[in-house]
């Protein structure tokens, strides 16, 4: 138990260092990616999507794990708008903001409060949340929702995002407003 702790922590700050070291954190970079004026936190996002794509099915595929895709159901269509509009009203998703507070920054601190009575709120309402949210779901897995092998989806996917990172290229400066 102490022992996965540990590595959690050890993730946990080789994580936040590589956000911020790579400018993620920053929220002109944030509003400049919503804006779709800065490329930067989307192929960091594709790079990790790929490399785990591939190794998670991989780790799968010669049985060291079992992946286990949740289904998709409307609860988290609207849990993924909810997230989308605070992370765009806010300039942070829960790993930047948590990186921004490492980082001293007071303003992270009301992200932090309203992710904290946004889950209390989940948290009281979780039966009304699962009477009607909850219905009419399909696979996650999006290979066993088309009924296509995983192994040509992967590198279907993989091509895409590599090909979405390499052609999005446009360079921003950190030290001028970009939008």
């Amino acid at each position: 138990m102490i022992l996965k702790i540990i590595i959690g922590l050890i993730v946990g700050f080789i994580f936040g260092y590589t956000l911020q070291r790579t400018g993620i954190t920053k929220y002109p970079r944030v509003m400049g990616l919503l804006l779709l004026k800065d490329f930067k936190i989307l192929k960091f996002m594709l790079t990790a999507v790929t490399f785990s794509m591939i190794g998670f099915y991989i780790l799968d595929g010669i049985g060291i794990i079992t992946l286990n895709p949740k289904s998709l159901d409307l609860g988290k269509l609207v849990g993924g708008l909810l997230f989308g509009v605070g992370m765009g009203l806010l300039g942070y998703c829960p790993g930047t903001m948590l990186s921004r507070i490492g980082e001293g920054k007071k303003d992270a601190w009301v992200g932090l409060a309203g992710m904290v009575l946004g889950i209390l709120f989940f948290a009281i309402n979780i039966s009304f949340f699962k009477t009607h949210f909850k219905a009419k779901s399909v696979s996650g897995d999006i290979s066993e929702a088309l009924g296509i092998h995983p192994w040509i989806i992967v590198p279907v996917a993989a091509i895409l995002f590599i090909s979405i990172i390499y052609f999005a290229h446009k360079k921003v400066d950190d030290f001028k407003q970009n939008f």
